[in-house]
C-alpha cells in the first residue's frame, strides 16, 4: 500500500500539503478548545447569527459526500484493484451520507452558528477531496487486497465504530423531546462508561479507516478529529458532572476504564 507518482509531482504534493495542514490545524484546533470552547450546541453564547440545525448539519456535511461521489463519476484511470480502493472510499462516503442525509434530518440540537456551518463546510470540502483524489489517483493495494489482514481490521473497525456513534446519537435524540432544549443524564449503550460516546464512536470510525488504508492523508484526518472532538468530549464530562450531583462517579470522559 502506499502513494504513487505522478508525472509532474503536483497530485502528490497537493495531498501531502493538504494532510500536512490537517495535522497543523488538528494541533491549532486541539490548543483552541483549550482555552474556549467550540462554540456550538451547548456552548453557543450568541444565537443571533444561526441557522437550524438541521439545514446547518446538511449544508456543512453534504460537500464531504459530494465531492468524492464527483470524482468517483468522473474517474477514467485504470480498473485494476479498483474494487479495493472503492470500497475504501464508499466506507468515508458512508459516514457522511449518513450524517448528511439522516442525522442531519433527525437531530434535536441547537441552532448552529453560521460561521460555525461556514468553516465546517470548508473543511468537508477540503478533506472529501483529500480523500476522494488519494484513493482513486494515489493509492496502490495489492491483487489480494482482500486478504489483508490489516485492511480488514480496519473496515471491522470502522463498522463498529460507525454502530457506536449512530447508537449513541439515537440515545442523546430521545433525551429531549422536538423544542425542547434541557439536558439530561444519558443512559445506555457506551454512555454506560463515556460521557462522549458519540465521540468515541467517532474516533473509533476514523481511526479503522486510517488502519485500513495505512496513509498518511487517512491518518492525518483522524488525528484531526482526536484533536477536535476528543477534547469536546472532556468538555461535555465536566458539564455534566457540574450540572448532575448524581452524575456516575464510575463514568469517564473518552476512553472506557481510562480517560
Amino acid at each position: 500500500m502506499g502513494l504513487r507518482s505522478s508525472p509532474n509531482g503536483v497530485l502528490d504534493s497537493t495531498v501531502s500539503h493538504l494532510s500536512w495542514a490537517l495535522i497543523l490545524g488538528g494541533v491549532a484546533y486541539l490548543l483552541h478548545q483549550t482555552r474556549d470552547p467550540a462554540r456550538y450546541g451547548r456552548y453557543v453564547t450568541n444565537t443571533k447569527w444561526c441557522c437550524s440545525a438541521r439545514l446547518g448539519w446538511f449544508v456543512q456535511e453534504v460537500p464531504a459526500f459530494l465531492l468524492p461521489l464527483l470524482l468517483l463519476l468522473l474517474y477514467e484511470g485504470d480498473n485494476v484493484d479498483r474494487s479495493g480502493r472503492t470500497l475504501l472510499l464508499y466506507t468515508f462516503m458512508l459516514h457522511y451520507f449518513h450524517r448528511s442525509f439522516i442525522y442531519a434530518f433527525l437531530t434535536r440540537g441547537r441552532p448552529i452558528p453560521i460561521m460555525i456551518v461556514v468553516s465546517a463546510a470548508i473543511f468537508c470540502s477540503l478533506n472529501g477531496f483529500l480523500q476522494g483524489h488519494f484513493l482513486l489517483h494515489c493509492f496502490q493495494l495489492e491483487h489480494t487486497w482482500w486478504t489483508d489482514l490489516r485492511l480488514c481490521a480496519g473496515i471491522c473497525l470502522f463498522v463498529v465504530g460507525m454502530i457506536i456513534n449512530i447508537d449513541s446519537d439515537r440515545i442523546l435524540r430521545k433525551l429531549r423531546k422536538p423544542g425542547e432544549i434541557t439536558y439530561s443524564i444519558p443512559q445506555g449503550g457506551m454512555f454506560e462508561f463515556i460521557s462522549g460516546a458519540n465521540f468515541f464512536g467517532e474516533i473509533v470510525e476514523w481511526c479503522g479507516y486510517a488502519v485500513a488504508t495505512w496513509s498518511f492523508p487517512t491518518f492525518s484526518f483522524a488525528f484531526f478529529t482526536i484533536c477536535s472532538i476528543g477534547p469536546r468530549a472532556y468538555l461535555h464530562h465536566r458539564f455534566y458532572q457540574k450540572k448532575f450531583k448524581d452524575y456516575p462517579r464510575n463514568r469517564k470522559a473518552l476512553i472506557p476504564f481510562v480517560l
